[in-house]
């Protein structure tokens, strides 16, 4: 990777209208954090953008369905949906609340009416649903019927099943979400972009871009026959109003505007560190890395729409990477708000710490399919794995330091032979492998950290054995330990960045960006830990068993 590009990496907008589950934790918020802090270790300059989908039609049906105003709603669930990331430990570097800051509606608007002067936008009359009990045009989630071409449940734009984009009134069984009556058929004026333009010049791009199986199929089938006209404004008094003479009462579809909140967020980061206008110029910039992480029933916004648009807007940087994952499901069954069969990010995280999580959606991650979160894989897992294995070992390597060498690690060298002096040297080039962006894998990289890790902790055995005869074979043994403690850590950054810097501060050593609290990267480092070097004599508790 050229490590003198600017990396933007993005994770798609979640509706502010609940708390996030362990669902939502899974897909794009820990795929987006993992690849943001692997980069930053290997140097890369990377900037990690989001913000809440605050003027999505859910807010508001949200908002009736609690008693509360939409605007509340929005502020309520934003703010928890970020607390429940700061305790995964997936911040964004920015993540924007677009009803409290105007910045995002001006840049939506800004580019809207630069694609509008550039004539990528048309008007034509189609037919939308029309509930008279409620007075009010149906879009999106203010109705419910079937999927035109799948026939599973549906809302009036996406189906999540099988990802095709479909308008209103294109629904079969259609009704309204708040009277749960039949709508009527009418014809309105709208604002469309004609996408199918665009067909072949995505196609091209696309070609040889790295993806996912899921994505790649998805966009060959997409690509296969005319794309859909895509109207992106809306009769609506909720949303972010058309800018244009002519149009009161018009919003722009957040799945239209939903790019140029990327872009704002990049250019509030860059102000919020009092560097101007630098994240709009990065996106202006060809030699701008993107890398956008989805949930696959996105797929169509972000892979097709978003980079037509920005193909005809013509001065802007399209994804060089789209990340989709798949469904994560809980015990067999899908994650489901309105069945209360979800488990919520910001409760389980204030008993489980945030590595222990972060580790096993890694392992179990729907990355390629469809996956499960089990409980009592989760509880076995985090007992055998990290909390008596991990843990146990790497306080026990710390205390032999401290009891038989005084706390000041020997300048003997580590042993060089057996399996885990072996599969350290390999440790880098793996963890890399799977975690650079052309074969980006979470789980691939779990399992090669756990593969050493459980390494490590068969040693223990031996180190028993090692510390009984003493001498220079001990003291090897428990430097390469250690050595190996420091290594697992280093590369385990970005999973576990907790564990990471508990552990480094344990060894004594130098962040390679103390300010980020950024690790070095472990390949051509040789040993981490120098000898001589003080190492303190305990290390804090990471992990814990889980109960119930």
């Amino acid at each position: 990777m050229n490590s003198s590009a600017r990396v933007i990496i993005t994770s798609a907008p979640p509706n502010p209208n609940g708390d996030l589950h362990l669902g939502h934790l899974s897909g794009p918020f820990l795929g987006a954090d993992v690849l943001r802090r692997y980069l930053h270790q290997v140097g890369q300059d990377v900037t990690y953008v989001g913000y809440s989908d605050g003027h999505s039609c859910y807010v508001p049906r949200r908002a009736t369905e609690l008693g509360r105003g939409a605007y509340e709603t929005a502020h309520v669930f934003g703010r928890r949906m970020e607390e429940t990331l700061g305790l995964a430990g997936m911040q964004h570097d920015y993540f924007t609340h677009p009803l409290r800051e105007s910045l995002h509606t001006e840049i939506v608007q800004r580019f809207f009416l630069e694609l509008w002067d550039k004539g990528a936008f048309d008007v034509a009359k189609f037919p939308v649903y029309w509930c008279a009990e409620c007075e009010r045009y149906l879009y999106e989630a203010e109705m419910r019927g079937r999927c035109q071409f799948c026939a599973e449940p549906s809302d009036g734009f996406y189906c999540e099943q099988c990802g095709r984009p479909q308008e209103s009134s294109g629904l079969t069984e259609p009704q309204c979400t708040r009277c749960l009556q039949a709508p009527q058929l009418r014809t309105i004026e709208r604002i469309f972009f004609p996408l199918e333009r665009y067909r072949e010049p995505l196609r091209e791009y696309y070609a040889d871009r790295p993806m996912r199986p899921a994505l790649r199929a998805y966009l060959d089938e997409m690509f296969s026959r005319p794309l859909p006209v895509t109207p992106i404004s809306r009769i609506a008094d909720y949303g972010i109003p058309v800018p244009l003479d002519g149009w009161r009462g018009n919003i722009l579809d957040t799945w239209y505007s939903g790019i140029f909140g990327y872009v704002a967020a990049t250019l509030a980061h860059s102000r919020a560190l009092g560097r101007g206008d630098e994240g709009l110029d990065a996106w202006r910039d060809p030699a701008t890395r993107v890398f956008e992480f989805i949930g696959f029933d996105c797929s169509f916004s972000h892979a097709i729409l978003w980079a037509a648009l920005f193909l005809a807007h013509g001065g802007l940087v399209l994804p060089e990477q789209v990340v989709t994952n798949e469904f994560y499901r809980l015990e067999g069954d899908k994650f489901s708000t309105s069945r209360g069969h979800a488990i919520w990010g910001n409760e389980f995280l204030r008993r489980v710490p945030a590595d222990q999580l972060r580790f096993y959606l890694c392992l179990s991650g729907p990355e390629r399919e469809q996956t499960n979160f089990f409980g009592k894989d989760f509880q076995e897992t985090s007992r055998h794995l990290l909390v008596d294995g991990l843990q146990g070992w790497a306080t026990e390597v710390v205390g032999l330091v401290a009891r038989d060498f005084a706390g000041v690690l020997s300048s003997t060298p580590p042993r060089a032979d057996g399996p885990l002096a072996r599969m350290l040297d390999m440790l880098p080039a793996r963890l890399s492998a799977a975690l650079e962006p052309e074969e980006f894998s979470p789980h691939a990289a779990a399992a090669t950290l756990q593969a050493v890790i459980e390494c490590a902790v068969a040693q223990r055995a031996q180190l028993t054995e090692r510390r009984a005869q003493g001498g220079d074979r001990y003291a090897a043994e428990l430097v390469l330990q250690v050595q190996a403690l420091a290594r697992i850590a280093a590369g385990a950054a970005p999973l576990m960045p907790g564990f990471a810097e508990v552990v480094w501060n344990t060894l004594g050593l130098e962040f390679a960006d103390p300010f980020h609290k950024v690790l070095p990267w472990p390949a051509g480092i040789g040993q981490l830990v120098p000898a001589g070097q003080e190492i303190r004599p305990v290390l804090p508790e990471l992990f814990r068993p889980v109960t119930g």
